[in-house]
């Protein structure tokens, strides 16, 4: 006996500007915070290096121990900054219509951490634009925007719209 699901996987295509216009506005919060980290963790970093160049340093034995621990730490701390300033990886997304619903994931090394999950009965509705589909929750909330490529695959998701009644 043979155990077969059909699930697939498509990935995440860009927001296109003119269906997303009416609904996404993008205040840059998350832009300047991790701008700031990358300042501050830079500005920290250079503070470690110029703590041991600084001309007129003293070097007695409680000073110099002083200053290492206090540049390790500044430095440390710099780095970490610096490296959780990045920008996360975009989420996939993946449709099962098996279960008849739609997951964004987002891989973070060999982790996977499911952003969001919606059932396909949940959604406020679904529209198709050529090989787009742009996937709608509640409060006209753009979930995602998938390229069809593979016909079955398309075929298979418009199946399951259309029987959630979101077509």
């Amino acid at each position: 006996m043979t155990a077969v699901t059909d699930f697939m996987q498509e990935t995440a295509t860009p927001i296109n500007p003119a269906m997303a216009s009416r609904v996404q506005t993008l205040d840059g919060g998350r832009l300047m915070v991790r701008g700031g980290q990358r300042v501050l963790g830079a500005a920290l970093i250079l503070a470690a290096v110029g703590l041991w160049i600084m001309p007129g340093a003293e070097f007695s034995n409680d000073v110099m121990l002083m200053k290492l621990v206090l540049s390790l730490t500044a430095a440390s701390i710099g780095i970490m900054l610096t490296q959780q300033a990045k920008t996360p990886p975009a989420p996939e997304v993946e449709i099962d219509t098996v279960r008849q619903e739609i997951r964004l994931v987002r891989r973070t090394g060999r982790q996977l951490e499911c952003v969001e999950k919606c059932k396909f009965v949940d959604l406020n509705c679904a529209e198709v634009h050529g090989s787009y589909v742009t996937l709608w929750v509640k409060d006209n909330v753009m979930l995602a925007e998938v390229a069809m490529t593979n016909p079955q695959v398309r075929r298979s998701l418009m199946a399951g719209l259309a029987n959630a009644g979101k077509l």
